[in-house]
């Protein structure tokens, strides 16, 4: 069996995202590094979707127009009243001239109060354009022209870059404009830009109320859904798109599961990446994160009980001893050290206890390879054995319920009955008894 389709993982990730999004039901930490897909490590979810706003296709057309355009921005003519000694600026206010003759400057007939004409840049309509303008500078300025990454090129080639930077610094026009981080629009400046007769500025709106309704997380709108799904990066790493593909598939079949619960809210600065509750029960999904339990085994906890394991001990030991010999740097005591993708733990409200009910740990290869295959069941194993919430090993509690799921993609197995299931990322959707049993 071939594998899923690049086109189909990224589609589907992309419109699972914008659907969690919008409902705020997954944790936006999580996010960050979803839609970062080239581990550009970015932690700040502002940051990344004006990262994305700037990459996407109308603002890079709405830049390639503007050099013909910005000649001919929209400007008033205004009149600013002037006191001259000795010269005349523009045409001279007899009466105001008169009147300072006859107080500040009494009897000085070389002083002139004039009206001198001048060019009004700073109007509502070009206050929203040079703050949009400043949003994007920055953005390519600051984060893209530093991406040395085939998909930044696709949109941002560094010709643009260079060309968009000389336009925002040197154009005479958009000097004439103050300075865009001293812009704050008010509802007055983004009306007049909405009511504008000229397609520039009514573009200058669109684009900045998207911007707006992005940052403000706004996702149910058309154009923020439109503009995340299709600045989606393809990831280098294509495991990280098919881990994030089965992750979502794997929410979606709960929620069809166990109908009675329902996705929460998720506030920020969550662990898990997903949350369903009722009135009796809670399940929370955790994505490369351990949840509430510790996957980890210190060598000093352990007594070498065994020549064998005395060998294995003094194998360790004598390891941490040479790293610092040879590299001057030391080495955890570590026995064993491990994380699932998955943890899926199912709490009982009405029983007073931290141990979860029921756990399910997976753990997910992007691989048609038996040999792959070989080696995620066996981490699977150690994560059953070893997952211990404090001291307690929940492999040895009976109260509490530990299977494993291993999900790959291409790889057809026997049907095994058991707390350690396999099924392919595309049977997944529709395994509903099989993941139900692991969690009964």
């Amino acid at each position: 069996m071939s594998k899923l389709a690049v086109d189909r993982l990224v589609r589907e990730v992309q419109d699972e995202l914008v659907t969690f999004l919008q409902s705020g039901t997954v944790a936006e930490e999580d996010v960050v590094s979803t839609l970062d897909f080239t581990d550009l490590a970015i932690d700040d979810f502002a940051r990344l979707k004006r990262i994305h706003f700037c990459l996407s296709d109308p603002v890079v057309d709405f830049v390639e127009k503007l050099p013909a355009r910005v000649r001919n921005i929209k400007t008033e003519s205004q009149r600013e009243r002037v006191h001259t000694r000795g010269e005349v600026r523009g045409s001279i206010d007899w009466n105001q001239t008169t009147k300072l003759r006859h107080t500040d400057s009494y009897g000085d007939r070389t002083v002139f109060a004039c009206e001198t004409p001048y060019v009004e840049y700073d109007i509502p309509e070009n206050l929203v354009l040079k703050r949009l303008l400043w949003v994007v500078h920055r953005t390519v300025d600051r984060e893209l022209a530093n991406f040395d990454y085939g998909w930044r090129r696709d949109q941002w080639s560094d010709e643009q870059i260079r060309e968009f930077q000389r336009l925002y610094s040197r154009n005479v026009h958009l000097n004439r404009i103050r300075d865009g981080a001293d812009i704050k629009p008010t509802s007055r400046d983004l009306t007049a830009a909405r009511t504008s007769r000229e397609p520039l500025y009514a573009e200058v709106y669109d684009l900045y109320d998207t911007y707006q309704q992005l940052q403000s997380s706004q996702y149910e709108e058309p154009a923020v859904q439109s503009l995340l799904r299709k600045t989606l990066v393809v990831p280098e790493r294509i495991p990280r798109l098919f881990e994030l593909f089965c992750v979502f598939k794997l929410i979606r079949l709960f929620t069809k599961l166990y109908p009675q619960l329902s996705l929460q809210i998720i506030e920020p600065g969550a662990e898990e990446i997903a949350r369903l509750e009722s009135d009796t029960h809670r399940l929370e999904v955790y994505h490369d994160q351990q949840g509430n339990q510790k996957f980890h085994e210190s060598l000093g906890d352990v007594e070498a009980n065994t020549p064998y394991f005395r060998r294995y001990q003094d194998v360790l030991e004598t390891h941490i001893e040479l790293l610092g010999d040879f590299l001057n740097r030391g080495a955890g005591k570590t026995l064993y050290s491990g994380r699932p993708d998955i943890v899926v733990e199912v709490y009982e409200k009405e029983t007073d206890t931290t141990l979860p009910r029921r756990v399910l740990l997976g753990e997910i290869k992007y691989t048609e390879s038996e040999q792959t295959f070989a080696r995620g069941l066996r981490e699977l194993l150690e994560y059953t054995r070893f997952a211990r919430v404090r001291d307690t090993y929940l492999h040895e509690t009976p109260e509490v319920d530990v299977a494993g799921l291993l999900i790959t993609d291409g790889i057809k197995t026997e049907s095994v009955d058991g707390q350690i299931r396999h099924l392919t990322a595309e049977d997944l959707p529709t395994q509903k008894e099989t993941v139900a049993d692991l969690l009964r």
